[in-house]
């Protein structure tokens, strides 16, 4: 579901042609609806900030959602640590998008440095994604099978050794 964002903050809901609030998104969400947020003006997708806007709405409403010690050591940090929790979080909840994006950054690598053409590593990201990974509108699986996914980054490894 695409939820178009103005610049005066309303939020509105394509399908239901109408505007809805922070908290109707977070209903959707529950209700397991896939929701996209654009910025009417831009384009952009701003699902991730509509998302944290709705914890902090969480966060207001029943307390202390993180502690503050937790919260101030994070931006004390740096970018840096922000970057890892969020690669952790992803691995947690996301592992087959962490996955993803992991070999998508390896393959980013190799054609930064000039060992694979952006045509072929196109190539072995598609026949990974062919191969066993869930198109990106799938359900998620409830227990991913992580060593079968591992076992397919080392095939691909592999190949992408075997081309250099």
């Amino acid at each position: 579901m695409i939820i178009k964002r103005y610049s005066n903050r309303k939020l509105y809901d394509t399908e239901a042609r109408r505007y809805i609030s922070l908290s109707e998104v977070a209903a959707m969400i529950r209700q397991g609806q896939d929701v996209q947020v654009v910025d009417h003006d831009s384009g952009r997708d701003i699902t991730s900030l509509t998302l944290f806007q709705i914890l902090l709405g969480e966060e207001k409403r029943i307390g202390e959602l993180l502690p503050q010690v937790v919260l101030t050591r994070l931006i004390q940090a740096g970018g840096e640590t922000i970057e890892t929790l969020r690669e952790r979080l992803l691995a947690a909840f996301d592992p087959q998008g962490h996955l993803e994006d992991e070999l998508r950054r390896r393959l980013d690598e190799l054609v930064t440095r000039g060992e694979l053409t952006a045509e072929v590593a196109r190539a072995m990201f598609e026949k990974m994604r062919a191969t066993g990974a869930p198109p990106p509108d799938a359900e998620p699986e409830p227990n991913p099978d992580l060593e079968e996914l591992r076992r397919q980054v080392r095939a691909l490894e592999e190949e992408l050794a075997r081309l250099r």
